[in-house]
């Protein structure tokens, strides 16, 4: 999957054409957080992966501001999970059973947003503010 946040909506950025109102986050009661709506790629190699980075970072909401012409005006958060089936003996009896598998968040937060230096007006302020209020929510 890989998604982008910008303005508060959240975005499939490998099927640009879902409505993001279908896409919601929400908190299962064990605490795991879910993207619903979102919808995930099998690929069976590292280029078909690659490929799949390039045609959603293409898909990405930019915009121009005084400071970068092509400024990225969202977070994006390309998620990868990596499974193993038929393991050996060995990794076997290490993991417990014949799979393994790991879950990686490649994450690409916008930069924050100084007003005095970009010059933002309009709906590229309001990005700004919006940019800003997510990279404090996180801390």
């Amino acid at each position: 999957a890989f998604l982008e946040v910008h303005n508060e909506e959240v975005r499939d950025l490998l099927h640009p054409d879902t409505n993001p109102k279908r896409i919601s986050i929400r908190e299962k009661s064990d605490g795991a957080i879910v993207v619903a709506g979102a919808r995930e790629v099998v690929t069976t190699n590292a280029d078909e992966m690659l490929r799949l980075l390039e045609l959603g970072c293409v898909a990405r909401t930019t915009g121009g501001t005084k400071m970068n012409e092509n400024s990225s005006r969202s977070h994006a958060i390309f998620t990868i999970i990596i499974e193993q089936t038929l393991l050996s003996n060995e990794a076997r009896e290490k993991h417990k059973g014949r799979y393994a598998s790991a879950k990686f968040h490649l994450v690409d937060l916008a930069g924050s947003e100084r007003n005095k230096k970009t010059k933002a007006t309009g709906s590229r302020f309001q990005e700004s503010i919006n940019i800003n209020s997510g990279l404090l929510a996180l801390g």
